[in-house]
């Protein structure tokens, strides 16, 4: 299977989790700060972002899919150590 299609499988596949434990933004653990900060500073990104008026040769559009992919990472990343007891 293609990269971006596992990408893709991973990343529907956490958000389906997400929304059925109702996990969010907020789903971050105490024993993860670093995560959490991360997962702040990508949700603030994304906002920057989705305010951009001019798609700036596509390099707009191109950072706001990189971002919510990155966001994606990151709550899978913290799903995980949450399973690990992190």
């Amino acid at each position: 299977m293609p990269l971006f299609k596992t990408s893709m499988s991973r990343m529907v596949a956490v958000a389906i989790f997400a929304a059925g434990t109702g996990l969010g933004a907020g789903m971050a653990v105490a024993g993860q700060p670093d995560m959490e900060g991360a997962l702040h500073a990508l949700e603030s990104a994304q906002g920057h972002l989705s305010r951009v008026t001019q798609n700036k040769g596509g390099h707009a559009a191109a950072a706001r899919q990189l971002v919510a992919q990155a966001i994606s990472e990151v709550q899978a990343g913290i799903m995980f150590g949450h399973a690990q007891g992190e």
